[in-house]
């Protein structure tokens, strides 16, 4: 699995892209789960909120889909962790 981190999550995982190997497809949470215990500052930028990451705080995206805590993401996606995002 590929994670692209955007700013300022780049910043605090020490790169742009890191990869992670899945044996099974694993629920976004397991891998929240397994990104704040590699990566311990991602912790304060994440609120879960019943079955969504709040978007408060980061939003993790696969193509250009919001993913949800139960959606589930195997060992072959790319996701995104990027910053809320704001129209106007």
């Amino acid at each position: 699995m590929q994670i692209r981190f955007f700013k300022p999550f780049s910043e605090l995982a020490g790169g742009e892209e890191i990869r992670l190997v899945l044996e099974n497809p694993i629920s976004v949470r397991e891998l929240w789960g397994r990104l704040e215990r590699e990566i311990p500052p991602l912790q304060r930028f994440v609120k879960k909120e019943g079955d969504e990451v709040q978007s408060f705080f980061a939003v993790i995206v696969r193509g250009d889909e919001i993913l949800k805590l139960d959606d589930t993401v195997g060992n072959e996606d790319v996701v995104k962790i990027l910053p809320p995002i704001s129209g106007g």
